[in-house]
This record gives structure tokens, C-alpha cells and sequence, in this order.
């Protein structure tokens, strides 16, 4: 299994404000579509609520500590990733607290960074210090207002 992290961020490192995305690009939702598209999606319970329903033409898997009617749940990231051992790609979309959890064990980081200043309440954890020692940039699109950068781990 392949696991790597998607996900947008700005300069302050958010990634969320009251439960949304701060910004809309359609380059990145049709980047975050074409990726995920036919693989599994791993999210915390908040990021799948912001979401409000399943993602359609992927696996739906959600940390919680309580059952989600209708959805694949697992109490914890590690008892997710045990049973999601033979998928081939596995993305963890979300939110902080997941990501915080998992940005030393992924393959790849798979980033948009926005250029604005937008304030929010959710955070991508820091990860600068891990770009060269743990993941080297693979692939840098630049586009007018925002970035897309796939880091992959060092081998």
C-alpha cells in the first residue's frame, strides 16, 4: 500500500475555517478528484461531516470513536491502515488532527499551497523540516494564486 496525504494549505498552514474549506479553486477540487478518484480516502470524523455525505467512485473510511451509519469506521488510524494493507493507494484528506498523526509515516504529500492570508481555526501540521530529510519535491505546477507540489519520500 501506498499511503500519502492531500490536502491545500495557505502561508499560515490552514487548511480549514468553521467547518469549510477558506477558499474555492476549481484546479485543485479537479486535482483532489482525478487523484482520489478509484482509490481510498482516509478522513477524520469532522472532515467527513464538513463533507456531509460519502465521496462517490471511492472507498470512504472515517476515524471516529463512534459508528457512522453506512460508513467504513475504525476507532484508529493504525486499525485502518491494518485492514487497508492490500489496497494500493490509500489518501488521507483530513482534517489536522489526522494529519498531525500520519505526516512522518505517508510516501508522498501531495500539497496545494494558496497564496493568501486567510485566517481559519484548522492547521496542517508543520512539515517544512521534514521536506530533504524525509521528502524531496517530485513535481511543482505553479499557477496564478496557488501551487500544487508532490513531495515523495527519500528512498
Amino acid at each position: 500500500m501506498k499511503l500519502y496525504i492531500i490536502a491545500a494549505l495557505n502561508s499560515k498552514r490552514v487548511i480549514g475555517k468553521d467547518g469549510k474549506l477558506p477558499w474555492h479553486i476549481s484546479e485543485d477540487l479537479k486535482r483532489f478528484k482525478k487523484l482520489t478518484t478509484g482509490n481510498t480516502i482516509l478522513m477524520g470524523r469532522k472532515t467527513f461531516d464538513s463533507l456531509g455525505k460519502k465521496l462517490p467512485d471511492r472507498k470512504n473510511i472515517v476515524i471516529s470513536s463512534k459508528k457512522i451509519d453506512d460508513v467504513e469506521t475504525y476507532s484508529s488510524i493504525d486499525e485502518a491502515l491494518e485492514i487497508l494493507k492490500n489496497e494500493e493507494k490509500v489518501f488521507i484528506i483530513g482534517g489536522g488532527e489526522i494529519f498531525q498523526q500520519t505526516i512522518n509515516r505517508v510516501d508522498g504529500l501531495f500539497l496545494t499551497l494558496v497564496d493568501n492570508e486567510t485566517d481559519g481555526d484548522i492547521f496542517f501540521p508543520p512539515y517544512e523540516h521534514l521536506i530533504e530529510t524525509l521528502y524531496h519535491l517530485e513535481e511543482e505546477e505553479i499557477h496564478d494564486g496557488f501551487i500544487f507540489k508532490n513531495y515523495l519520500r527519500n528512498n
